[in-house]
């Protein structure tokens, strides 16, 4: 069956991230090479232009010598695959009936839960806006303009389990208590379950955490091995002649991948598997059925919607598609105003 993903902007963000990250770590690299290379004089003779311009070619050499830095690219670069490779992964659902576009309003399925099929995860500001805005739809809370939450006595009817939930929550004046708000979540992971939109995934390779340390006690030892190959030997001295410089540079190259790729790849694999509960979750056969559906409304609220322009006020006349629309990231500007109004401050629950 084909698979397709949801382009939400955390991916998007994520990938900012990563290209953000990575510029960030080659300027600090640099700005350490330049700064060591001053602290030992190796630039006291240099004009300005000099330090800057030759400093750049010389940051992997020095840092190379200096072996320490390759750890800490690994592990900060290996952490921004792994969640990127996560949410990718959480994202991408099997196609059942090859939709273009959905037009009914989900059945009433709950914005909560709406989200975690998206992506299999659930955020604090855009689920806990919608669900308000939602349950002031049904009549059970109305959201004033002042930051007040007036709650309409006894008219809980029609409400889910989510939103019963969170009404409590806000008659206890706690509605940006994390831990409460953690519990809410865990619960619409619990009824997803129950339903049968998720369940937990089987079959997952996860390897020993004795064999990862094992292999990165074993990367750095070589790497250390072959670092103090090159430093005892001051193959630096040789550096005059073209062969002298590459083969400094291939022994510096291995030393830095025996360095580097143990963090990396202990990392990457790590911030993948980092699951709210530390449970790897995947859609059933009715998950990736919703998630297509849920997928077609967000295509058709998109293209054929003034969704991302309607105010909260206007919830009635939408339905629930203003609600879905806040989920599907096509209205920010109503999160920012309830999240604002009503300090829902949280961001990922998970």
């Amino acid at each position: 069956m084909a698979k397709s993903r949801f382009k939400t902007k955390l991916s998007k963000k994520q990938k900012r991230r990563n290209i953000l990250v990575i510029l960030a770590v080659i300027v600090f690299f640099y700005a350490f090479t330049l700064w060591f290379s001053h602290a030992i004089g190796i630039f006291n003779s240099w004009t300005n232009p000099q330090v800057y311009i030759i400093g750049l070619a010389m940051s992997f050499f020095t840092l190379s010598m200096l072996a320490f830095p390759f750890p800490i690219a690994g592990a900060v670069l290996g952490a921004q695959k792994g969640k990127a490779r996560r949410i990718r992964d959480d994202s991408t659902f099997i196609q059942v009936q090859d939709l273009d576009y959905y037009r009914d309003n989900l059945s009433g399925l709950s914005p909560a839960l709406v989200s975690l099929l998206i992506d299999l995860d659930i955020y604090g500001k855009k689920d806990v806006a919608a669900t308000l805005l939602r349950m002031q739809k049904k009549g059970a809370v109305h959201l004033n303009n002042k930051g007040g939450i007036i709650i309409a006595a006894g008219n809980i009817l029609g409400l889910d389990n989510g939103e019963r939930e969170l009404l409590s929550i806000i008659k206890s004046g706690k509605l940006n208590d994390k831990k409460l708000l953690l519990e809410w979540t865990r619960n619409r992971f619990n009824d997803a379950e129950i339903i049968g939109y998720i369940k937990k995934k089987t079959g997952i390779s996860n390897e020993p955490k004795g064999k990862s340390v094992m292999l990165a006690v074993l990367s750095f030892i070589g790497g250390f091995i072959v670092w103090g190959f090159f430093i005892a030997s001051e193959l630096y001295k040789i550096t005059g002649s073209l062969t002298g410089t590459l083969l400094a540079l291939a022994v510096l190259l291995v030393s830095d991948m025996l360095f580097f790729m143990p963090m990396y790849l202990l990392t990457r694999w790590s911030l993948y598997n980092k699951r709210f509960r530390k449970t790897i979750w995947e859609r059933t056969e009715l998950g990736n059925e919703t998630a297509e559906k849920i997928s077609g409304l967000a295509r058709f609220i998109h293209e054929f919607s003034l969704l991302s322009e309607a105010k909260k006020e206007q919830v009635a006349l939408w339905d629930d598609y203003l609600v879905y629309a806040i989920v599907l990231e096509e209205n920010e500007q109503i999160v920012k105003d309830i999240s604002r109004l009503y300090k829902v401050n949280l961001r990922n629950l998970v």
